[in-house]
């Protein structure tokens, strides 16, 4: 370092008396709140549950589809079928359950509860 830039850096240097501010950058700042309506979180909610529903549906066909099915099904066959199914009926009662959770949160956010005692 030349004897110019250590006199510019000793020159420029923060009193020890000064107060310090600490400024966070703007990528790190939170931003303020977004204001929708509460009719697009809404369909927001029931979108993204529809299309898990359909994912579960999706799903269970392809599996279904994996068991060949011969003039009869066997007993092995009958019973992974049955467990295919149940599988994911209960993955979709899953769903419904997180969907309506989740709207029951947007409809409490909407009246100001944040907690239920």
């Amino acid at each position: 370092m030349s004897s110019s830039q250590l006199q510019y850096s000793l020159a420029h240097r923060p009193k020890l008396d000064e107060p310090m501010y600490l400024l966070l950058p703007p990528f790190c700042q939170t931003p303020g709140p977004i204001v929708v309506p509460q009719s697009y979180l809404q369909r927001l909610i029931l979108e993204r549950w529809e299309v898990e529903v359909k994912g579960c549906e999706h799903a269970k066909n392809a599996q279904l589809l994996e068991i060949v099915p011969g003039p009869a099904l066997t007993i092995r066959q009958a019973n992974l079928h049955r467990l295919i199914i149940e599988r994911w009926e209960v993955e979709v009662r899953c769903c419904e359950e997180a969907k309506w959770a989740q709207l029951l949160e947007l409809v409490l956010a909407a009246h100001s509860i944040s907690r239920l005692v």
